[in-house]
This record gives structure tokens, C-alpha cells and sequence, in this order.
């Protein structure tokens, strides 16, 4: 079951709760980005080992070769909350 969010921690990081979800939201973006580049990396050197042949031929491939990474949500949220997420505001020149 999930641990209820700390709503208190977030506001302590930012002004409001809005912009709090709104630089997570970035940030897992980020994150999601390099997992799909570490996924592409491993799905390339795993081509080149095996025979296409026998990729087809047995079903358990996808179980082998499946990488169980944490949810892009889960780890922009634990950065934000350990004071690890870093962030700034861009002013605008009139």
C-alpha cells in the first residue's frame, strides 16, 4: 500500500504545493528520459548477442532481458523531499 505524501514537507521546499508539483513533474520527465536512454543502451547490446532466431523462438526473452526500474514519479518526489532537487526561478526582463 502507499505511504500517505507529506503535503507539509512539500510546502516547506516551495511556495505552494502548485509549484511543487509542477518541478516534479519536470524533473520525472528528466528522469524518464535517461531510463528510456539506459533502456535503448541495454536493448542494443542485447541485440547484438543474441540471434534474432532465437529471440522469436523463445517466450521468455522479454523476462530475461526486462529491466524493473523505479517509477520517474516516485524518485522526482524523494529528490524534492530530501532537499536533493535543485530549482530556480528565471526572472523576466521587461
Amino acid at each position: 500500500m502507499a505511504d500517505t505524501l507529506p503535503l507539509e514537507k512539500l510546502e516547506e521546499k516551495v511556495d505552494s504545493l502548485y509549484e511543487a508539483i509542477v518541478i516534479i513533474a519536470k524533473r520525472a520527465r528528466q528522469i524518464n528520459e535517461l531510463q528510456k536512454q539506459l533502456i535503448d543502451k541495454e536493448t542494443e547490446a542485447n541485440a547484438d548477442d543474441d540471434d534474432l532466431d532465437d529471440i522469436v523462438l523463445e517466450g521468455d526473452y522479454l523476462d530475461r532481458h526486462y529491466l524493473k526500474l523505479p517509477k520517474p514519479t516516485t524518485l522526482a518526489l524523494q529528490e524534492m523531499l530530501d532537499g536533493k532537487l535543485n530549482f530556480e526561478y528565471i526572472k523576466k526582463n521587461k
